[in-house]
């Protein structure tokens, strides 16, 4: 089956396309790198219900934005950084995207308009984009004092797109790792199926922080051997000791749409609000739990040293 890619440009906006029989995903390069349409034999499955000239101007989430240097929520203003509290300037935290407790959440890079795209490649198998950002504005390390580098791939094969994540720490220090990616998936009817390889819910406060205990999800919802209708329950939860398989992969359905972790997403926030006007479910990869650059509890990367982690959405 052909496979192609097209780069062209949409307003100010540059858009990568991959492409074959059944399958079309975009990529708006320049908001954020980020997969803003999955259409599959002509259908579409990605939430995006704006213009790329409304997203990049309004403060809603849409599509798949990367939620980098960290996931989800911090409980306050810092990180630490070799177990010191590193306080971010008032005069930067303008920077900061922010929940409704005025927390901050998902980081820097929503939005950017600084990815590179570096290589595209077509054959009959896959193609693929990949595309790389440089984070050493002073700016941005005001907030994450680490110079690094991403670079992130884009790839289709048949009908799986494959998200591979790479970060590069150029920095003198050890560096966190605490990314994750908040796919919206379009919640076509009321009643579909939602499947979490699951059984640990991370127990949260009022401010949806972590308060380091679990429970199990049976204590909360009704699954049936995993599966749960989604016509009447609602999630924004976070879940840890997924089931990963013999290959190191974990599944979460959506009636018939696959999300695969592989083992460097050993976490995931389920957000499913049962509310007409929020259409989507989101299984969301993240390398860390909730808040862990405050908790001291993310894996580290030595200087020069690289981590990958890849997620894929099946067809």
């Amino acid at each position: 089956m052909k496979h192609a890619v097209r780069k062209y440009q949409e307003n100010t906006f540059e858009i990568i396309e991959l492409k074959n029989d059944h399958v079309i995903a975009k990529m708006a390069v320049n908001i954020g790198n980020s997969l803003v349409s999955l259409r599959f034999n002509e259908e579409e499955r990605m939430y995006f219900p704006f213009t790329f000239d409304e997203y990049k101007n309004n403060l809603k989430l849409a599509g798949n934005p990367f939620l980098h240097p960290f996931a989800n929520r911090l409980e306050d203003e810092y990180i630490l950084v070799e177990n010191q509290k590193h306080l971010f300037p008032d005069q930067n935290k303008y920077l900061l995207y922010r929940d409704g407790n005025n927390l901050p959440m998902h980081g820097l890079l929503l939005k950017s308009d600084k990815w590179k795209i570096i290589e595209t490649y077509e054959d009959e198998d896959k193609c693929f984009h990949v595309a790389e950002f440089f984070f050493d504005d002073d700016d941005f390390l005001s907030i994450f004092p680490f110079k690094h580098k991403i670079q992130m791939k884009h790839q289709l094969q048949n009908n799986k797109l494959t998200i591979e994540t790479t970060v590069i720490n150029y920095d003198d220090k050890p560096m966190p790792i605490s990314f994750g990616f908040h796919p919206y998936f379009l919640k076509s009817k009321q009643h579909m199926n939602l499947e979490i390889a699951a059984d640990d819910v991370i127990e949260v406060n009022e401010k949806m922080i972590p308060t380091g205990n679990v429970f199990n999800k049976l204590q909360k919802w009704d699954f049936k051997n995993d599966e749960i209708s989604l016509a009447e329950n609602a999630f924004d939860d976070g879940f840890q000791n997924l089931k990963f398989d013999a290959r190191n992969i974990v599944t979460f359905k959506i009636d018939d749409l696959k999300i695969e972790f592989d083992k460097n997403y050993p976490f995931a926030q389920i957000y499913a609000p049962n509310h007409t006007a929020k259409p989507y479910v989101c299984i969301e990869p993240m390398t860390a739990a909730t808040n862990a650059l405050n908790r001291n509890s993310c894996k580290l990367i030595a200087k020069h040293n690289g981590f990958t982690a890849s997620f894929s959405i099946v067809l």
